[in-house]
């Protein structure tokens, strides 16, 4: 009878070590999980410096897990920040990873404007993003300056080095009010090797006056070019020369013709032609003053060329031409305009998608729910306490015959 009551524990004592342990290994395990601190985040409306850390949790798993910092860029691609490990049965930080919004890690350059999303991933598990959207002005215009020649007003400036500069805008801010001589902004065509210029004719009511003016810079708020921030103003005057004023007789006084200076126009490579001083009385009253040899009118501003290059007169002037030069700012990069309206046409492709039995699904769902590792581990643990078990069974049998 003893020997029954024996042999029932051992037999007993050995099922409960094989049925914890399988069911150690049936129990799925808790995956890892992580959550990211960004600082600042939201909308950044100046230069900063970004702080990202990721904080991991992997106390439920014996084995390290995979940790790596991500963001998605705006302009498209995605940088890695950092990648690493984590311990098992720990928690921990990441480094932290600073991103400097004026020397950005991914291009050496300022980080364009837009909405940058931070991701944090532990092992299989990702943490709650964390969203950056800049919204910085570029920085205030350099150098600059205006001057004139007759009533054309020619501007000048050193270019913008933002990586997504949309161009500039000057207005007129002679009597208080703002006046925007540029509607809608100039783009960086007016730019040649880190100078820009551009020239505007004011006509004769500018003759005598003295005007002030302003600029901005515009930056892109996004890579889809809806919409600009501007720069602070950067300002300047010019004083325009008194009109030529009629001789007694119908003659003009012996003046001059005026006198300027040549000028790259709007970084298209074109000379506006110029007039030297001093001029000869005509028969009819007209001041010829010489012109420069080789000057050409400018195809950047025809308008402001011609009335550099024609000669002062005060009979049969030339006419007046429109107030304002500007440049024709083209379509965004990546966008146009539709000429033809052809309606949209619908191309139509089969889709083909494989099937999967009942038995792949039913294996997928298994090795999603299980942590395979683990399983492993479980099962050879179980395996060694089952020949200690039957080493033990062993030695107690033959216990049992050396008392008999």
């Amino acid at each position: 009878m003893k020997r029954v009551l024996r042999t029932a524990v051992r037999a007993t004592a050995g099922l409960g070590i094989v049925g914890a342990a399988v069911a150690m290994a049936a129990t799925p395990a808790y995956a890892a999980s992580g959550t990211l601190t960004v600082s600042p985040n939201g909308t950044v409306t100046s230069a900063s410096v970004i702080s990202i850390a990721g904080h991991y949790d992997n106390r439920t798993s014996m084995g390290s897990v995979s940790l790596k910092l991500t963001i998605d860029r705006p302009e498209g691609g995605t940088y890695t920040l950092w990648s690493g490990s984590g311990g098992g049965l720990s928690t921990g930080n990441t480094p932290t990873q600073s991103v400097d919004t004026q020397n950005a890690p991914w291009s050496s350059q300022q980080a364009v404007n837009g909405t940058y999303t931070v991701h944090f991933t532990v092992g299989s598990s990702t943490a709650p993003s964390v969203d950056v959207t800049l919204r910085i002005p570029p920085t205030a215009v350099n150098q600059f300056g205006a001057s004139a020649s007759g009533t054309v007003a020619h501007f000048t400036w050193a270019a913008n080095n933002e990586p997504d500069l949309a161009g500039y805008d000057i207005v007129d801010v002679t009597d208080g009010n703002r006046r925007d001589l540029t509607p809608g902004g100039i783009d960086t065509s007016v730019c040649s090797q880190g100078s820009c210029s551009v020239d505007v004719d004011f006509g004769a009511s500018a003759a005598g006056s003295t005007r002030s003016f302003v600029i901005d810079a515009l930056r892109w708020s996004s890579p889809s070019h809806s919409d600009v921030v501007a720069s602070k103003d950067s300002g300047a005057s010019v004083t325009f020369p008194a009109a030529a004023t009629a001789a007694p007789g119908g003659t003009s006084s012996g003046g001059s013709g005026g006198s300027g200076s040549g000028s790259t126009g709007g970084g298209q490579g074109s000379t506006v032609g110029t007039r030297t001083s001093g001029g000869s009385v005509g028969s009819g009253g007209h001041v010829a003053g010489s012109k420069k040899s080789g000057a050409t009118i400018s195809s950047s501003h025809p308008g402001a060329a011609l009335r550099a290059y024609l000669p002062a007169s005060i009979a049969g002037a030339a006419p007046d031409l429109p107030s304002v030069v500007t440049e024709v700012k083209p379509l965004p990069e990546g966008t146009y305009k539709p000429t033809l309206a052809y309606p949209d046409q619908v191309i139509k492709q089969p889709v083909q998608h494989q099937a999967s039995g009942p038995i792949a699904t039913v294996g997928t769902d298994l090795v999603r729910v299980l942590d395979v590792q683990a399983l492993w581990k479980s099962l050879a643990g179980a395996a060694i306490v089952l020949l200690v078990a039957a080493h033990l069974r062993a030695w107690l049998g033959a216990a049992d015959a050396l008392d008999h």
